[in-house]
């Protein structure tokens, strides 16, 4: 009786009243009677239900509210307190091309500055001289993001790339890195249609003192803040722009703030409230959505830098003609970038796909079978397809160029072909295809592995007829002369066992009439016979 109540004592959940435990007079003690039975399945059949409902509450439901758990983290918002928190310190050189803050009369290394760069440019001609010149007396310096602008070197100065100057501002001065120099300059100024004889270009007055670089630095700190205050102010002002980014001059004497808007902004009452708020001289920069997108950067669809952020620097206009040539349907989400516009990218190869078209029939062209009348679907350009349908049916048909081409040609004299399928081809998927070209290739070694040990066991060197064999160059005329070699050995092998045949019956010959005289016994019994007679 102890060791049952034990036993119940241990039991999660408590046992029913109508459950009657046994006793001492019980037969067997071991045996477990109905009535235990059915409430041992009843709690656990309770037990699973209650469970099913406790996972259904903590599922995800979509249509629906999600209520978290009590002890969940949103690892969005509140840190794991079991894993180590690192924070993020955004460093305010990155925008200006370096890492950190620079040293005086120190370059910033090519990889520092290529790696934070925005519109990079290369200097192909760098180290080089021009012979009996005088050197290019203005450089390229950058700025924030991917403003830059051309200075005029004093006499006497010289600079390379990286280094950190100052220059002539308006007002004061201001502070950036140069990036190009020498004779490529010059042709940058040429492309940006600046003349460097020009009163207008600005002077650089010398490489950043240690003060210079001090002061700068405490002027980047704030822009974060400047452009957060201004678009609240914007905001308050009921002004139409959105206020994209915000830039300090390098003595701390003005900021330049950029903005985009669709129309024309009275920003006067705005200029008042900044000036009082931020004691700097304002100047105010309208750009568009497009240069928006490359002064503050990001990624593409692609997974690459957005190239108007790196390379791009012309921005022509893009239509929807260059999405229709290039067989692209009109999807507004996957056709604009990231300015909202169309992507650039839908002109560097606009040209190539309207040359290949070209050779292709009229599109939209119907065309009729016996069967019945063929609608244009789409186009494939770089595989010559164009895929038909029958009229009232979907199911498309891939046919060649050429094809059409044959097809059109027959209906213009009222002939009319039995039905399309006699046309069709059958298309190979990407990865077939890819699997049968690397068969071919690994077929096309093991023969060339192949014909080089045959070669090297006969030959040592070989000849150059079977080199251009083997290249497939003028085989006809390896075959012809390989036969002919045969022929020519034939015919000498057949000379020469002719040749052999008849000197052995000459030999037998001379042999036979010769024998007797040349044998001495032959002779000896030739005399016993004339003796006897």
């Amino acid at each position: 009786m102890e060791d049952n109540k034990e036993i119940i004592k241990n039991q999660d959940t408590p046992i029913p009243e109508s459950t009657s435990l046994p006793t001492d007079n019980a037969e067997d003690d071991d045996v477990a009677t109905a009535e235990e039975m059915e409430a041992f399945i009843r709690d656990r059949r309770e037990k699973e239900r209650g469970k099913k409902q406790e996972d259904k509450e903590d599922r995800i439901d979509v249509f629906g509210e999600y209520s978290a758990p009590e002890n969940s983290i949103d690892p969005y918002l509140e840190p794991d307190p079991t894993l180590p928190w690192v924070k993020y310190d955004e460093d305010l050189f990155l925008s200006r091309g370096c890492r950190g803050c620079p040293t005086s009369y120190v370059p910033v290394s090519e990889t520092e500055t290529r790696s934070c760069s925005k519109v990079t440019s290369c200097n192909w001609m760098r180290g080089i001289r021009q012979p009996g010149g005088k050197p290019f007396d203005c450089v390229e310096v950058r700025f924030k993001n991917n403003r830059k602008d051309f200075y005029r070197l004093p006499d006497g100065l010289e600079v390379t790339e990286g280094d950190v100057v100052a220059v002539e501002g308006v007002p004061g001065h201001d502070i950036g890195i140069v990036s190009l120099t020498g004779e490529v300059c010059r042709i940058q100024m040429q492309k940006r249609h600046v003349d460097p004889a020009s009163e207008n270009v600005h002077k650089l007055f010398r490489r950043a003192k240690s003060s210079d670089i001090e002061r700068w630095a405490e002027s980047l700190k704030n822009e974060h803040g400047a452009l957060l205050k201004t678009r609240q102010i914007a905001s308050e002002l009921n002004l139409e722009m959105k206020v994209n980014d915000v830039e300090y001059q390098g003595d701390n004497a003005k900021a330049i703030f950029y903005y985009t808007a669709d129309d024309r902004v009275d920003f006067r009452q705005l200029i008042k409230v900044l000036a009082e708020e931020f004691h700097v001289r304002i100047e105010m920069k309208q750009i568009g959505v497009r240069q928006e997108a490359g002064k503050v950067g990001g990624l593409g669809t692609c997974g690459r830098e957005l190239c108007c952020s790196t390379w791009l620097t012309n921005f022509k206009s893009v239509t929807t003609s260059a999405a229709k040539v290039q067989q692209i349907l009109p999807n507004p989400q996957k056709l604009a970038g990231q300015c909202g516009k169309l992507k650039c990218c839908l002109n560097f190869e606009c040209e190539v796909y309207a040359d290949a078209l070209k050779k292709f029939p009229p599109a939209n062209t119907a065309i009729r079978f016996q069967k019945g009348l063929a609608l244009y679907k789409k186009t494939d350009v770089f595989r010559g397809i164009m895929w038909y349908c029958y009229e009232g049916e979907s199911e498309l048909h891939a046919i060649p160029a050429e094809s059409v081409k044959k097809i059109i040609e027959m209906n213009r004299n009222q002939e009319y072909p039995e039905k399309l399928e006699d046309y069709q081809v059958e298309l190979m998927s990407t990865a077939a295809l890819q699997q049968e070209t690397s068969n071919a290739d690994f077929e096309r070694e093991l023969r060339r592995m192949a014909d080089d040990m045959t070669e090297s066991s006969t030959e040592k060197e070989p000849r150059r007829d079977d080199r251009r064999d083997r290249k497939g160059n003028d085989r006809k005329g390896n075959d012809r002369r390989q036969r002919n070699e045969m022929r020519s050995r034939d015919d000498q092998r057949m000379r020469d066992e002719q040749r052999r045949e008849e000197t052995r019956l000459r030999n037998a010959t001379n042999n036979r009439h010769s024998g007797a005289r040349n044998n001495p016994r032959r002779s000896s019994d030739k005399e016993k016979r004339n003796n006897n007679q």
